[in-house]
């Protein structure tokens, strides 16, 4: 018997072929099988799943699992040449993350910020720096828009005070606030891991009201 359609099952039912795009209809991740936990044991029949696992989410066939972001404003920069960046930063009054935004609160307006240059080519903007975790250990196993971290993103974590797992995100304030993406401090960014979904964080700035 011949078939002219791409998905189709042989007479029987014991041969399924798959030509075409599989859908799966309903509540799944938008075609996607529903995401599964990894298994906790270590029997290495759980481990073969845990690898069947992660080769499926990573492949986006089953979702990813869910990144838990953590952000604080303890970023400490003790080189004195960094004095206006540091300033800069210790006028976050807060940061927090919620549904993919991340709020920078500041106790003065942008405007009375300090101007410098960010360096590589960064321009000169009002910079300052949060520190990010994905809750993925090491930082050089997470990609940042795309590309992983590097033992660079390690040292310069550590050098401004912030714990193992974080990351520092230099913002530049100005461009942040008006909404200015033309330049390379954009106000979005990406974040994704083995496993993970990739997931998208936006960031506002909150400046005082008077």
């Amino acid at each position: 018997m011949s078939y002219n359609a791409k998905n189709y099952t042989e007479q029987g039912g014991d041969v399924t072929h798959i030509g075409g795009k599989l859908v799966f209809d309903g509540d799944n991740g938008g075609g996607l099988l529903p995401n599964q936990a990894a298994c906790t044991g270590s029997s290495a029949g759980e481990t073969a799943v845990n690898a069947l696992l992660l080769k499926l989410k990573n492949a986006g066939v089953m979702v990813g699992d869910a990144i838990t972001l953590t952000v604080t404003n303890e970023v400490t920069d003790s080189v004195a040449a960094h004095a206006d960046r540091q300033d800069n930063t210790s006028h976050i009054s807060s940061v927090t993350e919620s549904d993919g935004v991340i709020t920078i609160t500041l106790d003065k307006k942008v405007s009375e910020l300090k101007d410098f240059d960010g360096g590589n080519g960064w321009g000169i903007h009002k910079w300052l720096g949060i520190g990010v975790s994905a809750g993925i250990t090491p930082i050089t196993d997470l990609q940042y828009n795309g590309a992983l971290l590097t033992a660079d993103d390690v040292t310069e974590a550590t050098a401004v005070g912030l714990s193992a797992g974080y990351f520092v995100r230099w913002v530049a304030a100005d461009l942040v606030l008006a909404g200015d993406n033309s330049q390379k401090s954009v106000d979005s960014f990406t974040l994704r891991a083995d496993g993970y979904a990739e997931t998208t964080y936006k960031l506002l700035i909150v400046e005082p009201s008077a």
